[in-house]
């Protein structure tokens, strides 16, 4: 399958908010309400992924195949502050089909050297806490646990957050 990792752009934000919903509906499907997931804000995601693309602490990178947006990440700052890390990789979401062929290790990657090359020796991750295929790949990677929100009736807010030091 090939595929190629690059920068995003501003023009890829219409395409990055339709992705978000697939990827939402493949994934979160039980997890979040049908309603949030059947009726995606996309002018709001698009409106996120453009603030983040403009957001001269984070990179953010698009998995394009065949000239479609299969996947994204970004790296720096936390969009959410979380204890005392100043670095977070983010938003690692591909589509179904691309995954458990290395491009999500890929990506860690990308993201990791990134935070090592800025000076910085540890980060975090933070997924929903139900999200059982990301919570297995992150601690595939290496990550450890060091957070684990309550159970919650919206399992949409239940986070759980994995440590990572830089070797």
């Amino acid at each position: 399958m090939e595929y190629s990792i690059r920068k995003a752009t501003k023009n890829d934000v219409k395409n990055l908010a339709i992705l978000k919903q697939k990827v939402w509906d493949e994934t979160y499907r039980g997890i979040y309400s049908d309603d949030i997931i059947d009726n995606f804000d996309y002018e709001k995601s698009e409106e996120s992924f453009q603030s983040l693309i403009n957001n001269k602490d984070i990179s953010f990178y698009v998995v394009e195949s065949n000239e479609e947006l299969v996947g994204y990440m970004d790296v720096g700052i936390p969009i959410r502050k979380f204890d005392n890390y100043e670095q977070e990789i983010g938003l690692l979401y591909l589509r179904k089909d691309f995954q458990k062929i290395g491009i999500g290790k890929e990506l860690f990657v990308l993201g990791y050297n990134k935070i090592k090359n800025n000076g910085y020796n540890k980060f975090f991750i933070s997924c929903n806490k139900y999200n059982t295929n990301a919570r297995k790949f992150y601690e595939k990677m290496g990550g450890q646990l060091v957070a684990e929100d309550d159970d919650n009736e919206n399992k949409r807010i239940v986070q759980v957050k994995y440590h990572y030091d830089i070797k």
